[in-house]
């Protein structure tokens, strides 16, 4: 499958005003079958850098297909207040090879009848981006995005609500932790 990527970096940007590269694999001609498919909703959270406090942490949104590793999604915010704007990137590698990966927290995994359902990433990218709030940040868009699924029924209540709670404790836990 040939694949373009993005070089977009954690967090940064032109004050939010990047150029949303929206990368789909090549292959997306393909035909819908009767096999059972499955996506993988994961919480990334990474080190804050330079210094990794519990406010500089980053969280993004990650979507593994059919548990094939190499087939994946990773939904974040991108820029800063007050100019926010979500951005995707396709296959990227395996999260723990990443600069100042920290943890990895399972949301859900969601059945779907077709390899190419974009149920799950459509709801995500229509989360609200709140740049209005000097507060809110990308861990504020998580949660969002978590109810967005939620009140959507892609996943459940509790299913949110433990994923939510799993990267809180994550998100204040010391880096030696």
């Amino acid at each position: 499958m040939g694949i373009a990527s993005s070089t977009a970096g954690h967090g940064g940007g032109n004050n939010g005003k990047d150029k949303h590269q929206h990368i789909q694999p090549v292959d997306s001609q393909a035909k819908p079958d009767d096999v059972s498919h499955s996506q993988t909703l994961w919480i990334l959270i990474f080190r804050g850098y330079p210094r990794d406090i519990q406010s500089a942490r980053i969280t993004e949104l990650y979507i593994v297909f059919d548990d094939d590793e190499s087939r994946n999604l990773t939904i974040r915010i991108q820029g800063h207040h007050p100019n926010f704007a979500v951005d995707e990137v396709w296959n990227q590698a395996h999260p723990r090879t990443r600069p100042h990966f920290f943890r990895r927290l399972a949301v859900a995994t969601v059945e779907t009848s077709s390899e190419l359902d974009m149920r799950l990433r459509d709801a995500i990218l229509g989360t609200h981006v709140n740049n209005t709030e000097s507060d809110w940040t990308c861990q504020s868009w998580v949660g969002d995005a978590l109810t967005t699924l939620q009140d959507a029924r892609l996943i459940t209540v509790e299913e949110g609500d433990n994923a939510l709670n799993g990267m809180v404790n994550y998100i204040a836990r010391a880096p030696w932790q």
